[in-house]
């Protein structure tokens, strides 16, 4: 949010900004300086992005006029001029439905900046290969059987997969490749293959897809599931 003096002046310093953040419970700071946005905050943010992500344009820009307090038909090209992410505008909302202190818009506006430079890039775990729609289909040829996990932002159901993704690997059988998918961006895979819900588990083999687990699934379950799918139990 940046070229317009009403957005890039302000009175705070960057540290004030953080301690606002870490005082209104959107950040937390660990011993080491580590930042990271909370699960309140997230679950909030969550909200808006599933509400303006993908919304037409013209409902995006009466939110941006409802906001800003310009008309709808200057808000693209105010948008256009402060270089405004739809990103950084959830996040604002976001931070607007959070905060329950009184702060300027233009320091709001700042903090919705920070916000998203702290957002993982993507929800894909680290350590699991990702793969996306170019190149989904390449994986599955070159993996006999494989397990695809589809994984979201602001999911608590995939935060708990995530925690025991060890558990998981160990569950799948040896000869099982794995991969994740950003169900958000990833349309194509998620209409060939029918997802609808984050976190799912999809088993394919030979490229074909066996079987799909909707849903947080224990360990265990997705191994025994693999098992019976693949043979092997």
């Amino acid at each position: 949010m940046s070229g317009d003096p009403d957005v890039v002046s302000g009175e705070y310093t960057p540290g004030e900004r953080l301690d606002v953040l870490e005082d209104e419970e959107v950040v937390t700071v660990d011993e080491d300086d580590l930042v990271t946005l909370t699960l309140a905050f997230e679950s909030t943010r969550g909200i808006y992005h599933d509400s303006y992500a993908d919304v037409p344009d013209d409902e995006y820009h009466q939110a941006v006029s409802d906001v800003f307090g310009i008309d709808p038909e200057d808000a693209a090209d105010r948008l256009d001029k402060l270089g405004v992410t739809r990103e950084q505008f959830i996040a604002l909302l976001a931070l607007n439905s959070h905060l329950d202190g009184e702060y300027p818009l233009v320091e709001r506006a700042h903090m919705a900046m920070m916000i998203v430079d702290l957002a993982p890039p993507s929800p894909v775990p680290d350590g699991v290969t990702e793969i996306n729609d170019d190149s989904y289909g390449a994986f599955l040829d070159d993996h006999d059987r494989a397990a695809v996990i589809v994984w979201k932002r602001f999911c608590d159901p995939c935060r708990n997969l995530k925690e025991q993704l060890d558990e998981i690997v160990a569950a799948l059988p040896d000869d099982v490749a794995l991969a994740g998918v950003d169900g958000e961006s990833t349309p194509e895979f998620c209409r060939t293959f029918g997802v609808e819900a984050a976190p799912s588990i999809l088993l394919f083999e030979g490229g074909e897809l066996l079987e799909s687990l909707r849903g947080y699934q224990r360990p265990e379950t997705i191994g025994s599931t693999s098992s019976d799918v693949y043979g092997d139990g």
